[in-house]
């Protein structure tokens, strides 16, 4: 995925496959992508939101939104300036493998104390669920516009791969 320089920021919006799946959450989840997208459409960036089988309901009416069902999301965090995420503990590992600031949305469990414990770190800014679109669009320029948060996230993946790696036939001896 090659983009110029001077080219708009691209923010990726996923809200997890769990949360798209469980028929208690569906329309609770869909309302947030829709105020996601509508404030996404004000803040000057492009976008790809990706909503599993709620895309087919989620139709775009900006030319800068692309919706889809899935994404290689550990890929395209690497491209991405923004991963607006719903904070569960796989996308974030995600985002810091990417270098990639995030806005938490936090659905259920322990997402929001995982967002929040990412805003805190200077990882990106965590928003209630039930955040209106102003209120979106605020974080969303303010995480693009300071840098901020991208040298925080980078700091972060750069301490993630001085970790040694797992040695499984330890692990698997322990047992």
């Amino acid at each position: 995925m090659d983009r110029s320089p001077s080219s708009r920021p691209l923010v990726y919006v996923s809200l997890g496959t769990l949360t798209t799946a469980m028929p208690g959450l569906r329309s609770v989840v869909g309302s947030v992508y829709r105020e996601v997208m509508a404030a996404l459409s004000s803040t000057g960036c492009d976008a790809i939101v990706s909503a599993g089988d709620l895309a087919r309901g989620l139709p775009s009416t900006d030319a800068r939104i692309t919706v889809v069902e899935h994404v290689l999301q550990p890929a395209l965090l690497r491209h991405v300036d923004l991963f607006v995420t719903h904070g569960g503990r796989a996308p974030l590992l995600d985002a810091v493998q990417g270098a990639t600031p995030v806005l938490g949305l936090g659905v259920l469990a322990d997402q929001p104390g995982n967002a929040a414990a990412f805003a805190r770190r200077g990882l990106g800014r965590a928003l209630e669920l039930t955040a209106t679109r102003d209120e979106i669009a605020g974080a969303v320029t303010a995480v693009l516009g300071d840098s901020f948060y991208a040298a925080a996230m980078t700091a972060a993946n750069a301490e993630l791969e001085r970790l040694p790696p797992l040695d499984l036939t330890q692990l698997q001896a322990d047992m």
